[in-house]
């Protein structure tokens, strides 16, 4: 008999309606004890973790990073016994930190003080020796040297001996290996084992790379895939390799820049076959994914250089099929109207030249003068470094000056020009640059065919510089100078459209376009044969989003081909950022530091993109 079904219920009473009537009042007892029952109070606490000896800043970031004492403060536990246990989770933590920065005898402990409030917690790590990397070995699966990476050293794969024994060093040398072999021919290499033997007597750590190089391979037969608008001879100019060429992961990773920076992909993906066929051929394959291929875009900015304006443009990125860029601008503002049409033909005549041709009709009214211009430039671009290129053509302008300085004529003039532009670029972003620098030389002569008699030569020198003030580029120091000269004309001979000038955006602010320098009797600039800006500036982010830049510029003209002092009109001011997803938003105000009459107490610029 099952002693389970032996159990009777009382006479008339059913088991179940029994059974519920007895556990009713028990949970409304529980619930009422445990409404009652008072809430755990939270623990607040302030933990400091110690490292007696060492300054090395980057090892103390890591530490409290690392660390969830610091990381959940604002989520303080419930008792002493629960603070206690999230400090020993994070002792083994700590000292994973300090054997990863080489100190593998490290030595982690709290004290934890309950009399204090909030409760004070204070890890300590005694961090010993640090280790030092003794010696670096490859071998094969085979037992033999590994003699590829016996030429290269370990030094290539960055490991020093001597330097510390840093494990992300040693785990870091595991994908150099393959990348090494890669650019040697041997694309399916692997690193089948790596041991790393730590003496702790001696402070030392030695490490040995067991490596399986694979078979020898070439480029194989290649495949494109995901061409709609964009010829496939386009794509096949910027292919880095040739077909039966050893295997170079150079080749690949050069084409795939190549074909990223043409502008036309929105997704480039380049990939080897997952083996060599039976003669060490490696299939190829680039799969492409086409971006847009026409935009348009519009804006508005205001500066006291031209006043309130507005601007629209109309783009084409592949006109016939192999990158032919054609962009439409049209601007208008209250002192200027613009027409432009941009065109560039890459791969003209040699796959690293491209064609320029552009065209414009600009009507501008400054306090110097009112021109109406029209221009038409053919040239060429190409590359003479990785970091530097040559522009030059034939530059057309016929222009129409009404001159606004006492005692002068306006002008007609017709001109050819023959520009010579040298740049130099070797900073991180268009818009927003934090490191590196930009060097712009232009030179070109003029040759006047119809209007005044004007033959000169115009130049420019351009230097830009920026400097990161700590790691992260939210602090960078900006600066830059400019030196203008105009040779073979007198200032007084020049029309005024052609003179230099200083001041405004872009050069220097505080001053109203073309101000720093002399002026007429009516207060109109008279421009120079030469120029010289100067200007600095420091930018700094106090959110993602939102920065401040405090700057100076100072900057003059002068009558001469070159300057005859260093007496500069300085200005100052302060500009905020907003930094967006295309570049920052900017509103500048300065003030000149010597006020003339005319010029305003404060001048306003907003814009996108840095000031320079």
């Amino acid at each position: 008999m099952n002693p389970r079904r032996s159990l009777v219920a009382p006479a008339g009473c059913d088991r179940g309606t029994g059974a519920r009537r007895l556990l009713a009042p028990a949970l409304v007892a529980a619930l009422a004890l445990f409404a009652a029952a008072p809430a755990a109070a939270a623990v607040e606490y302030k933990a400091e973790i110690r490292v007696p000896g060492i300054k090395d800043a980057a090892l103390v970031e890591a530490l409290d990073s690392a660390s969830q004492l610091l990381a959940l403060q604002d989520k303080p536990p419930t008792s002493n016994a629960a603070l206690r246990r999230r400090a020993d989770n994070d002792l083994p933590r700590l000292a994973e930190v300090m054997r990863a920065w080489g100190y593998w005898t490290a030595k982690t402990t709290y004290a934890l003080d309950a009399g204090e409030k909030p409760v004070k917690v204070a890890v300590t790590i005694e961090p010993g020796p640090l280790f030092t990397l003794a010696s670096v070995s490859f071998r094969t699966k085979a037992g033999g040297a590994a003699a590829l990476l016996e030429k290269l050293g370990p030094s290539a794969l960055g490991l020093q001996p001597g330097a510390p024994a840093r494990s992300a060093a040693v785990a870091a040398a595991a994908p150099r290996i393959i990348e090494e072999y890669a650019r040697n021919g041997r694309p399916f290499a692997k690193v089948s084992d790596r041991k790393a033997v730590v003496d702790v007597a001696k402070h030392t750590m030695s490490v040995t790379f067991t490596v399986d190089p694979g078979p020898p391979a070439r480029f194989g037969p290649l495949t494109i895939v995901g061409l709609k608008r964009v010829n496939r001879d386009f794509v096949a100019s910027r292919i880095a390799w040739k077909e039966g060429a050893p295997y170079d992961s150079r080749a690949v990773e050069t084409t795939r820049q190549r074909l990223i920076k043409s502008g036309l992909f929105s997704s480039v993906r380049i990939e080897p076959a997952a083996a060599a066929d039976a003669a060490g051929a490696v299939a190829m394959k680039i799969a492409l994914v086409e971006g847009p291929p026409r935009s348009i875009g519009a804006g508005v900015a205001y500066n006291t250089n031209i006043g309130l304006g507005a601007q629209a443009f109309w783009e084409d990125r592949n006109l016939f099929g192999e990158g032919e860029r054609l962009r439409l601008t049209a601007g208008a503002a209250q002192r200027q109207l613009g027409l432009a049409l941009d065109f560039r033909k890459p791969d003209f005549i040699d796959r690293s030249q491209d064609l320029i041709a552009n065209a414009g009709l600009l009507n501008q009214t400054t306090d110097a003068y009112t021109s109406r211009r029209a221009q038409i430039f053919l040239g060429i671009e190409r590359p003479l470094l990785p970091s530097v290129t040559f522009d030059t053509g034939l530059d057309f302008e016929r222009a129409t000056v009404i001159q606004k300085e006492v005692g002068l004529s306006d002008e007609n003039y017709t001109l050819i020009g023959l520009p010579l532009v040298l740049r130099r670029d070797t900073t991180d972003d268009l818009l927003d640059p934090t490191i590196g620098g930009r060097q712009t030389l232009t030179v070109t002569p003029y040759d006047a065919i119809a209007g005044p008699t004007l033959d000169f030569v115009s130049s420019r020198l351009e230097l830009r510089h920026y400097l990161r003030l700590d790691d992260s580029g939210r602090t960078v120091l900006a600066g830059f100078g400019a030196l203008g000269s105009i040779v073979g004309a007198s200032r007084d001979d020049l029309p005024a459209d052609k003179r230099l000038y200083a001041g405004g955006a872009g050069s220097v602010r505080g001053y109203a376009y073309q101000h720093a320098g002399p002026l007429d009797a009516n207060g109109a600039p008279l421009g120079g044969a030469s120029s010289l800006e100067l200007g600095t500036e420091l930018r700094f982010r106090i959110t993602d989003t939102i920065g401040l830049v405090p700057f100076v510029e100072g900057g003059n003209v002068y009558p001469t081909s070159l300057p005859d002092n260093t007496s500069l009109y300085w200005g100052a001011g302060l500009g905020v950022r907003y930094y967006t997803l295309i570049g920052p938003v900017r509103l500048d105000l300065a003030t000149p530091f010597t006020h003339r009459p005319g010029d305003k107490p404060v001048e306003v610029y907003i814009s996108i993109g840095q000031a320079f």
